[in-house]
């Protein structure tokens, strides 16, 4: 999906006329409420609008795509991942179809969901979906404040108002997501569970290598610390790596004596010994093989983004 392909639908239908629908959502824990209004011709115009200069801004801003990363990316970056890779991405679209009947309160709405029609009429529908979460705002620059009057949510001034700006944190089209916030990612959809997940499955390779003593208690501790699951979903996404781990596990000590890590050995230095959650960062970062010394300068490094 590239940026140019959005910003031409937005183009094309920047006079919406009841193609764009908004979805309130509430989320606790990894449960959805959701709440559908109905949103005047003059909403949609604007919200169209905003959202193509948005996407204007990001394309002249010239930001790279970069496959999505559990870590995060750079500030002059956007990530993209297939919609599989989320997991629950069908749970939030699918909130569309069954909406709830209770009104949500805008101070307690989470995230908004535009979602925009852009097929021809004669066509299969089509839809492009936009992502917000829902900050809160007491001032914008750029944008407005709608409340709802007679069912219908409309561009006013008032109690219960709604802040609707042009940020977008994601945007789906057909089997790909691209994303501009990272953490709002997380917020949107339930990427920690996800993230649990593959990490259970990276740590049963490592298990299998048997290079680490004491590996319940070291999984244990490794599935409560969120950073550290985010590392080990990383390292799952190139089973790779952890091949590369234990193939050459006999550099370790070595690693370890260099960079003065916290990692104690066994006698014959064949196991790592695990004690404590103080030792996780250190151990992690040496199974993704993140430190390293440079051939021109001799220097040491550590490859410190995204750990």
């Amino acid at each position: 999906m590239e940026l140019t392909e959005i910003r031409t639908l937005l183009e094309t239908y920047v006079e919406p006329e009841g193609r764009l629908s908004v979805l309130f959502v509430t989320k606790n824990g990894t449960k959805y409420t959701s709440f559908k209004p109905t949103v005047s011709n003059d909403v949609q115009k604007e919200v169209v609008k905003l959202f193509k200069d948005s996407v204007q801004s990001k394309i002249n801003s010239d930001l790279a795509k970069v496959p999505f990363n559990p870590s995060g990316h750079e500030n002059d970056e956007f990530s993209e991942c297939q919609i599989e890779y989320l997991g629950n991405y069908s749970e939030v679209i699918n909130l569309f179809d069954e909406p709830g009947t209770e009104e949500i309160e805008p101070d307690d709405v989470s995230f908004l969901i535009f979602r925009l029609r852009i097929n021809k009429d004669q066509d299969p529908t089509k839809y492009l979906y936009l992502f917000r979460k829902n900050h809160k705002l007491k001032n914008i620059r750029k944008g407005f404040w709608m409340r709802k009057v007679n069912d219908t949510f409309n561009i006013l001034e008032g109690s219960k108002l709604m802040a609707i700006d042009g940020w977008i944190d994601a945007i789906s089209l057909e089997d790909e997501v691209i994303f501009f916030n990272h953490i709002s990612a997380e917020r949107i959809f339930n990427l920690r569970e996800k993230y649990k997940e593959n990490a259970e499955v990276g740590l049963e390779e490592v298990q299998r290598g048997n290079k680490i003593q004491n590996f319940d208690q070291f999984r244990d501790d490794c599935l409560e610390d969120a950073r550290i699951i985010r590392r080990l979903t990383k390292i799952q996404s190139n089973p790779q790596i952890i091949e590369l781990f234990h193939a050459h596990f006999s550099n370790a000590p070595e690693v370890v004596e260099l960079f003065d890590l916290n990692i104690d050995f066994n006698t014959d230095k064949t196991q790592i010994v695990y004690a404590d959650k103080d030792q996780l960062t250190h151990i992690t970062m040496l199974m993704r093989d993140a430190y390293y010394r440079t051939v021109l300068a001799n220097r040491k490094g550590v490859d410190d983004f995204n750990v």
